[in-house]
């Protein structure tokens, strides 16, 4: 049982001329007592190596067991298992007849042995790609504020997906596609921290606090935010609090929604016969969440993020300054997802269309001339299937 001090732990492997092989036999022992709670294990090796078994018998005898499990690690079922191991403890049972002696089963063909393999081996063909991209090195005590990009999976950069497959833990946001997180290795830590609009948030002093704690732990820390982490994703507050702290940081960046998800609806940014300027804003303060007026952007294009919740006040503002009410508009919800769906209005009807089709977050709204394009450009539609139906208002 564990927690047992009358019982030891006996871990046996096979012994090698390979320091590392003799080392991993070690460890394996010391994470078994902290694992399964054994307070007495110790290991030891059938030859080459020492202690031999009967010297690391002689050791659990001595911290006062009165029953010794010899467990074989990794060693196949056969001469060793069934030969060498049993005269091994046999002999050694004779000094010490005041001990009960087991041998567990070798591991072998056990169903959690096999399923830790096909892990593996998965885990290791999807290390394996057409481009070569394997793990990525990376320093002990380090954030990387890292962009997922604006959904797809197959957005994601060559490093960030790198550093995902070599970190040690990953703190991500809402807007993270489950996919991505989903291809991580098994022993990568995974710590949601999401903010949903209107819905249930992590303080971003939880945030910063979580980032130094595994830095100072020593891991090597992915802070996974959807886009890219500098454009409206806090990513460079959370730099500023980690030099601060003395953390050293990188950033890698990703691929915007505002850029990724109007080129998904078909709808380019400029155009030399529609626009030659854009303006990317937020549609609500970063401090409090209030409307922020954008009566002030005067680009031929603009794109608004975090912008639902106020979508009438923007159209009117937008109007009231002078933009004409026929100006075309878009909302695009849930961009470059296989569910993507597209509103398409003008600044008169945008609101009510919305209203009426309860368009939610998370959504990038568009507005300008080059709206108009789509209905020529709306490729990835095309690829959808015709369950995946598109919304578009008129």
């Amino acid at each position: 049982m564990s927690g047992d001090p009358d019982i030891g732990i006996l871990v046996v492997g096979h012994g090698s001329r390979r320091r590392e092989a003799n080392d991993d036999v070690r460890q394996a022992a010391a994470r078994i007592a902290v694992c399964g709670s054994f307070p007495i294990v110790a290991a030891a090796f059938l030859e080459i190596e020492r202690p031999s078994i009967r010297e690391g018998i002689v050791q659990l005898a001595q911290r006062g067991v009165r029953e010794i499990v010899v467990h074989p690690y990794f060693l196949s079922p056969g001469r060793h298992t069934r030969g060498d191991i049993p005269s091994e403890v046999q002999e050694s049972a004779l000094a010490f007849p005041g001990i009960t002696f087991r041998i567990s089963e070798p591991l072998s063909a056990h169903p959690r042995v096999i399923s830790a393999s096909v892990d593996r081996i998965r885990e290791t063909i999807r290390d394996t790609n057409p481009a070569g991209l394997g793990k990525r090195s990376v320093a002990p005590g380090t954030v990387y504020l890292v962009g997922a990009g604006p959904g797809d999976p197959e957005l994601l950069t060559v490093k960030a997906y790198q550093l995902l497959r070599s970190c040690d833990v990953v703190i991500y946001d809402y807007l993270v596609n489950p996919d991505i997180l989903n291809q991580l290795p098994s022993a990568i830590e995974r710590i949601y921290v999401g903010k949903i609009g209107g819905g249930s948030q992590t303080p971003q002093s939880e945030i910063n606090s979580l980032l130094i704690a595994y830095a100072l732990k020593g891991k090597a820390v992915v802070r996974l935010k959807g886009g890219d982490p500098f454009l409206f994703g806090r990513g460079a507050e959370e730099a500023e609090v980690l030099q601060a702290a003395g953390i050293p940081f990188q950033v890698v960046p990703g691929i915007s929604s505002a850029l990724a998800v109007p080129a998904y609806a078909g709808i380019p940014l400029t155009h030399r016969g529609y626009s030659s300027s854009v303006t990317i804003i937020t549609g609500a303060s970063g401090i409090s969440g209030n409307y922020q007026s954008v009566n002030s952007a005067v680009a031929d294009t603009l794109v608004i993020l975090m912008g639902i919740k106020h979508l009438q006040e923007i159209a009117m503002d937008l109007i009231a300054n002078g933009r004409s009410a026929e100006t075309p508009v878009a909302i695009i919800r849930w961009g470059s997802y296989q569910g993507q769906e597209t509103l398409t209005g003008t600044l008169r009807s945008i609101g009510r269309l919305a209203q009426e089709e309860r368009v939610r977050a998370p959504a990038v709204i568009v507005i300008g001339e080059v709206v108009k394009l789509r209905e020529r450009l709306k490729w990835f539609e095309q690829t959808l299937s015709p369950v995946q139906e598109e919304l578009v208002g008129v």
